[in-house]
Order: C-alpha cells, then structure tokens, then sequence
C-alpha cells in the first residue's frame, strides 16, 4: 500500500479548474491560499472543458441542468488526474463525485445580485427606469422568476457565455440590462459594478458568492490541509443552503433560493421557490446554530413545500414533461 503524502514533506498540489477567466482566477485564490499557509508546497492548475463550456448557446435546462460545469471537473479527480477540483459553490450538485468529499471553504465573497446595465443607481432603481419590453439577459431560472414577479413586462433572453463575454453583450446594446452575480465581477474585475439587488428579497443561488474544494475522500492529508484553510462561517451558511437545495431537488430548472448569514446569534436563513409563470413566489425564514446548519436548511426547505411549494414542483415537473419553452437568445 502506498504511503499517504505527508503535508510537512509534501511539495506539489494539483487543483483542476475550468478554463474561463474566471474560474481560473478562483482556483488561483485557492492555489495562493495554500501557498501562504506552506510556502514550499508548489501548485499547479489544470484547466478541464465542461459541457456548460462546450453548449453556450441553449439554455442550462435543456443540456443538463446542474452539474453542467462540474463533472468534468471532478472527473479529473476520481481519476487521479488532479489532487483537488475548485468549483464555484452553487454550481455544485447535492451529490458529490463518488468517494469524494467536500474538504474545504474559503471565506465567502458578495453573494447579492446585481443589474448591469439599465441606467445608474441600485438594482431596483435600474430595473424599474426600464422601459415596457426591455430586452434582459439572465441564464437562471431563479432570476426569471424573480424578474417576472417585479416587471412582466420585460422581455427575458437567454444569456450565456463566459462573464466577459456576457458584460460585453450588455455594452454594445444586445440586452439593455442583465442580472449577474456579484462576486463574480468583483473577482473578475477587482471591484464592484452594476446595482446591487438586496438579497433579502432577490435571494441568491444556494451557495453563490462561495468556493468549494472537492476532493478524494482517501486523501486525509488534503482533507486536514483544506479544513484548516476553511472559514467556519461559511461553512455554515454552504452546509445549510446546500441542505436546503438538496430537500427541494434543486437544479438549474428548479427557480429557488437559498441565503444563510452567520453571526454572533447563529444563523439567519432565507428561503425562495419561485413559481416559473412570474407569480408571486414562496419565502421563508427560519434561525438556530450553526451546529445544526444543515437541519435548518432542510426544515425551511419543508416549510416551504407546505406553504405551496409541491404544487410549483408538480407544475415544473408536468411542464418538464412536455416541450420546455424556450426564451428567444439576444
């Protein structure tokens, strides 16, 4: 049997990365994170297309749903062709790859969305100063829903492509706005842009704004050298939206949300399910302590199911049954 690496003499780390712009600036943030802490371990990042990168132009439902831009990621894994996969948390399925585990969480960035585009001022102010119409970009099915409750009136478009080339459409005119998230703009671009929207009623994706590092379950070195770099907070507040996804079979077809906030009284977590025709949608909030982040993802996830949300998943599953609707691309 082979020995395990030990950290004190281990000297190289591999991280498999998608190959956008961004995703390779997250995996650089978790390569130096590892670097501060053992400055002799050497890092590399190897970039792995995704099937989310191959397809750009349908929307995410269509080709898969989640898992789009992670299983080619944590198949470099599995088979040993890297040590560890950074992901962006909420494109993560409730699943891991098998004999996988998540090992670690840096500290969370922005987890709001944001309106590029539209004008100037906050989000609300830039989506209400739109005209009846509209042309607005957003690939997520959550954000269309959330959009539709606040102005039936725009005219939604499948967007898609890299950050880059999504803030581009934006700028020459293609949409006349587009909903992204902040964190990803701020990593990308180095600060902030566009309004921001408030998370308490535009509740994010479970798990946006945050990283997370999978690896082999076997690797127990990785495992102690990934907890020790994790932000407990965080962790906290990825357990619980991730259980609360989990319990409502959440993927990109399904339009919820998930906001967990840590703080000295523990946490406070929001919930979404989102009716897919533009109705008013589903929230909840519930609190306890991070010991039990989990429990409290999953009792507010059934809380909203008994408030109505198993007649939003009937109807998305009948609808998914039949030819899904497409929205016109830009």
């Amino acid at each position: 049997m082979a020995l395990e690496p030990d950290l004190r003499t281990a000297r190289h780390l591999s991280i498999a990365s998608r190959g956008s712009a961004l995703a390779l600036r997250q995996a650089g943030m978790v390569a130096d994170l590892v670097t501060e802490a053992h400055p002799s371990m050497e890092v590399e990042i190897i970039t792995v297309t995704t099937a989310g990168d191959r397809d750009k132009t349908r929307p995410f439902a269509a080709i898969g749903g989640k898992g789009l831009f992670t299983a080619e990621v944590e198949r470099a894994v599995e088979e040993g062709r890297a040590d560890v996969a950074v992901h962006s948390a909420k494109d993560l399925t409730a699943e891991l790859a098998p004999g996988c585990v998540l090992m670690g969480v840096p500290a969370r960035g922005p987890v709001h969305d944001v309106v590029v585009g539209g004008g100037g001022g906050d989000g609300d102010e830039r989506l209400e100063a739109l005209p009846p119409g509209a042309r607005v970009g957003t690939s997520s099915m959550r954000r269309r829903a959330l959009l539709a409750e606040v102005r039936p009136d725009l005219d939604l478009v499948e967007l898609r492509g890299n950050l880059d080339t999504r803030l581009r459409k934006v700028a020459v005119g293609e949409v006349d706005a587009a909903i992204l998230a902040a964190a990803g703009i701020a990593r990308l671009r180095g600060g902030a842009e566009g309004g921001h929207l408030d998370p308490t009623w535009w509740v994010p994706a479970p798990g946006q704004g945050a990283l997370a590092v999978e690896g082999r379950a076997d690797r127990t070195d990785l495992v102690t050298l990934f907890g020790a770099l994790s932000h407990p907070g965080t962790r906290d507040e990825l357990a619980c939206e991730r259980a609360f996804s989990e319990e409502l079979e959440g993927g990109c077809s399904v339009p919820l949300g998930c906001h967990a906030r840590s703080g000295d009284t523990g946490l406070l977590v929001t919930g979404y399910l989102g009716w897919p025709g533009g109705a008013q949608g589903l929230r909840d909030r519930i609190s306890g302590p991070p010991s039990e982040a989990a429990a409290l993802g999953r009792e507010l996830a059934r809380a909203l199911l008994d408030s109505g949300g198993r007649e939003i998943l009937d109807e998305l599953e009948a609808t998914a049954e039949e030819e899904m609707p497409q929205i016109a691309p830009p």
